[in-house]
């Protein structure tokens, strides 16, 4: 069963009867392991129960095919259904897989494969995609939209209030996967305390340390020319586990703010109203760096690093690139362009 977009929340939360296994894949590994979690849940009502779940790697597969299968027909000693999770499945696996599908029926155990992204001919993935008796379930980088909501109800759960600006601002700014969302958005409660109240100050001043958010960071310096600088925190957004194809949409997306607002200027409206009209709107601590890159860049060159960027996501997309030094080949040449920029303000 292929899932559609707006059939992911309700399966993920109530995945009917006939899902007897489910692969959850995709680069947001917080996600993964909070969707695999709530599906574990769904059957078992405490998921680190050794005697509702059963634990297996892909070696433990390769030394034992049948062992998935002979665990998800298992009869638990407390009756019920048990789930059998299968993590940091490849690929090689689909065949075991296979087997098993083929031979699940209903009232058998729960089983969930937990995968990194697979490409859309991946055969595990389109093993799940084709099955009647099974569902692909895919966790990618969540948008703006969606963090939006995840950190406003987290919020609310616990009793903040969060003004909009503050909300947009930190859904647009906040780094990594849904696991790290959520532990930036408990920061943030412990950090507030008592006071329910949550502004755009309070965020900048929690989240990232100082409002300097390591994405946005590497955007600014790179578009300031400042290799150095650029480099050192695409590094460390790298050894954070940060996907390569994320950073380059960031990137993409700070360019086409500079863009977006520099063809306001120039069809005659104010910087400062043209600014107004960002969402997320650009931090006032900011906001000096950023409009002198509006001035500094071209519009030609402007459009050469958005078509840069995207030429970069699509490499990375392909099979046997190596995405972090295509994102790092990216912020170098981003940087070159910057400093040029820089140099011609100068001269201006």
């Amino acid at each position: 069963m292929k899932l559609t977009y707006k059939n992911i929340e309700s399966f993920a939360k109530k995945p009917p009867a006939t899902a007897l296994a489910v692969l959850i894949y995709g680069p947001d590994e917080g996600l993964v392991r909070e969707r695999a979690g709530l599906l574990t849940r769904g059957v078992v009502p405490d998921p680190k129960d050794p005697f509702g779940v059963a634990e297996l790697t892909p070696e433990q597969l390769s030394e034992n095919p049948a062992q998935l299968l002979d665990e998800a027909q298992s009869i638990s000693m407390l009756g019920g259904r048990r789930v059998v999770r299968l993590r940091d499945a490849t690929d090689k696996v689909a065949p075991m897989v296979k087997d098993c599908l083929k031979a699940l029926k209903a009232g058998d155990n729960l089983v969930l494969i937990e995968a990194a992204e697979l490409g859309p001919r991946s055969s595990l993935r389109i093993l799940f995609e084709e099955a009647e008796n099974a569902a692909a379930l895919p966790c990618y980088i969540d948008e703006e939209r969606d963090l939006t909501r995840i950190i406003s109800e987290m919020l609310k759960e616990n009793g903040f209030l969060i003004q909009s600006d503050a909300l947009v601002y930190m859904a647009a700014n906040v780094m990594g996967d849904r696991g790290v969302v959520r532990a930036e958005t408990e920061k943030l409660m412990v950090y507030m305390g008592k006071n329910k109240s949550i502004s755009l100050d309070d965020v900048a001043d929690c989240i990232g340390g100082g409002g300097v958010l390591p994405l946005d960071d590497l955007a600014r310096n790179a578009a300031a020319g400042q290799f150095a600088e650029a480099d050192r925190v695409l590094r460390f957004l790298l050894s954070e586990g940060e996907a390569p194809v994320r950073i380059l949409r960031v990137l993409q997306d700070y360019f086409m703010r500079l863009h977006v607002t520099k063809a306001r200027v120039a069809n005659g409206e104010d910087m400062d109203f043209a600014l107004k009209k960002l969402r997320p709107p650009v931090f006032f601590k900011q906001k000096d760096g950023f409009v002198a890159q509006v001035h500094g860049w071209s519009f030609p060159a402007m459009e050469q690093a958005m078509t840069l960027l995207v030429s970069a996501e699509a490499k990375c997309k392909q099979t046997g690139s190596e995405p972090e030094v295509l994102c790092s080949r990216a912020v170098l040449a981003l940087s070159q362009m910057g400093a040029k920029a820089v140099a011609q303000r100068r001269r201006a």
